[in-house]
């Protein structure tokens, strides 16, 4: 494969767990929508989705059978890399967070640490729950994308590391702007990239009004990066975003007049070193009809 030093891996994340469909029309929160939103975020240049589901009723959830819907959808339109999230429900029991990992996915998040939220709710990520993770992780071969709110979460993740729960090279997602969180400056952004091990690869984006400021530092400082309306519905003061396909052809765009361009997916998996779509897809149908799979 040619040089990829010039490649962004670009996610888009189109759902998320907290977005309210009633403020933004164009989220999707079905398998169906959210699998033909991911197809033209795809389209537009998105190597990797973020994918949240929703139950129902609209609200987070980690559903076994709304990801397996999703991921089957997607994988049905186009080779876009998925990225699964472990988080998408509150106060969902350790092992129903884990078990759409059985889907196998090239990807799933690992938030390393938890945090205060609003009131009396706590982001729970026990020290045991992310050995857990890790463990079931390298055992289907899925790459975790630590996700990092703060710098305490950046030395769990070394730590996790060093101790062989999480292989090396790591793949860090920087998360800024969360109430309660590092809040979403450059300075921020910068100490903590500079916090990580050598070899990792990182991608970063900033929650809400802040989402470009750090979209361009991240660009400048090497990075990769990651849009959609779990982050932020707006793509200017007081104008929403009719679609996630907004945000991703507006930052290929900025990537391009960074003289750089969106990876493929093919490249995308070259460069974190993930299995192939059709290994993933593959693996999955064997997994499925094993009788100790976890499901």
């Amino acid at each position: 494969m040619s040089d990829l030093s010039n490649r962004v891996i670009l996610t888009v994340a189109p759902t998320g767990s907290s977005t309210p469909a009633a403020k933004c029309p164009g989220l999707p929160v079905t398998p169906a929508e959210i699998a033909a939103e991911t197809y033209e975020c795809w389209k537009a240049g998105a190597s990797v989705v973020h994918l949240h589901v929703r139950d129902d009723q609209g609200n987070a959830s980690m559903e076994y059978e709304k990801f397996r819907e999703s991921v089957a959808l997607i994988r049905e339109k186009c080779d876009i890399v998925i990225n699964m999230t472990t988080a998408g429900g509150f106060g969902v029991p350790d092992d129903e967070r884990i078990l759409p990992l059985d889907l196998i996915p090239e990807m799933a998040t690992m938030d390393a640490g938890s945090m205060n939220v609003k009131g009396d709710f706590v982001f729970h990520n026990s020290v045991a729950f992310l050995e857990k993770l890790g463990r079931r992780a390298q055992e289907l071969g899925i790459r975790p994308e630590i996700e990092v709110m703060d710098t305490g979460m950046v030395y769990t993740a070394l730590r996790l590391i060093e101790q062989g729960y999480i292989k090396s090279p790591p793949h860090f997602q920087m998360v800024l702007g969360m109430e309660n969180g590092m809040a979403a400056t450059v300075e921020n952004l910068v100490y903590m990239k500079n916090l990580l091990p050598p070899g990792a690869t990182w991608s970063a984006f900033g929650v809400g009004k802040a989402h470009l400021t750090i979209l361009m530092a991240t660009l400048a400082l090497g990075g990769h990066v990651r849009v959609g309306m779990e982050d932020n519905i707006y793509l200017d003061a007081g104008q929403k975003a009719s679609s996630n396909v907004d945000f991703v052809e507006r930052t290929r765009r900025i990537i391009e007049l960074n003289n750089k361009r969106p990876a493929t997916p093919e490249e995308t998996r070259a460069m974190l070193g993930l299995r192939s779509r059709q290994a993933c897809m593959d693996y999955a149908l064997q997994f499925s009809a094993r009788p100790d799979r976890c499901g």
